[in-house]
């Protein structure tokens, strides 16, 4: 379904791709290996994509527009070496990640060496402008890393307004980004309303994009997502199902639940968690919740002309809530 929706901008991410490979290259032949690694981490290049059809949508593609999809992929890449690293994952796409086959310093370092290639491409190509907003962007990812830790793993009193603001931070922040910076480098001299209404069309997609990502730790299928279901409850994060579940249970169960965060869930605790998630409502809140956000970002589209473009950026935010990966 991605490819078809990408298909008005086929040839530019083929372009996309040689850039990425370029700016990641390193004469260090281990930083190679670990990149031929990575290469496997992103799968889906939602970011550059959105860099692209915005930027189409607003205009045209540019030359511009295909290396800054580039280095925001780059960033993105970068973004998800370290997030592994955080979260002791050992898989990433259904393959091993950068960690557990190096080790932490390792994926430390080649995340902080693509952070590096990023700036280094700004300061040669000098905009303000997306200086300014990847500056930004990687500002709020790093603060909601830091809320999500000081929040804690086993914390049932994290508010849905919490929750929210972590995944606007963490998720949509970047993919808010992708969106303004497709429509700056477009070919075409756009006026700060396009950049806004980009930007929140984003944030909106980046939102529905997260919450869908947390369901599936519910109701995923590992083959498809390429990591362990109920990977997040393991981890005892506590996402946006689990949280309404434990505000709206009637029952009492609740309390049993909470007992099992502060605790510890553990594998034999899984099927008693997801069955309380699922009679308290919390799979079909989460659900309404993405779809709302699927719709605000559908309703702000309607301020640009009818192109491939935005029939794509349409269709886009009805396939990451309805994706199984």
């Amino acid at each position: 379904m991605l490819e078809l929706i990408a298909r008005p901008v086929r040839e530019e991410l083929l372009e996309m791709e040689a850039v990425y490979q370029r700016l990641a290259v390193s004469d260090v032949p281990v930083v190679n290996d670990i990149i031929d690694l990575t290469k496997a981490y992103p799968g889906k290049r939602l970011r550059p994509i959105l860099v692209l059809l915005c930027a189409g949508m607003a205009g045209g593609v540019s030359r511009a527009s295909i290396e800054t999809a580039a280095i925001v992929e780059l960033l993105h890449t970068a973004t998800l070496v370290h997030d592994d690293v955080i979260d002791r994952s050992d898989l990433r796409r259904g393959g091993p990640t950068v960690n557990s086959v190096w080790d932490n310093r390792a994926a430390v370092l080649i995340g902080d060496l693509f952070f590096s290639r990023v700036l280094s491409w700004l300061a040669q190509h000098g905009n303000l402008d997306v200086t300014d907003i990847m500056s930004e962007t990687i500002r709020r990812i790093c603060e909601g890393e830091l809320i999500q830790s000081q929040n804690g793993h086993r914390n049932p009193a994290i508010t849905e307004e919490e929750y929210f603001k972590t995944i606007s931070l963490k998720t949509a922040s970047l993919i808010a980004a992708s969106c303004e910076l497709g429509v700056i480098s477009s070919s075409s001299k756009n006026g700060t309303s396009a950049r806004s209404a980009a930007r929140q069309y984003g944030e909106h997609l980046g939102t529905a994009f997260q919450i869908k990502d947390d369901l599936m730790d519910y109701n995923g299928r590992e083959s498809k997502m390429g990591k362990p279901v109920a990977r997040d409850l393991m981890d005892n994060f506590l996402t946006l199902p689990l949280l309404y579940s434990l505000r709206n249970s009637t029952n009492g169960d609740g309390h049993l639940i909470v007992q099992m965060i502060q605790r510890g869930i553990t594998e034999n605790d899984i099927d008693t968690v997801c069955r309380f998630v699922e009679r308290s409502g919390g799979i079909a809140y989460a659900q309404e919740m993405a779809e709302q956000h699927a719709r605000k970002a559908l309703s702000i589209l309607d301020g640009f002309g009818g192109t491939e473009y935005r029939a794509s950026l349409s269709k886009l935010a009805g396939f990451v809530i309805q994706r199984d990966f």
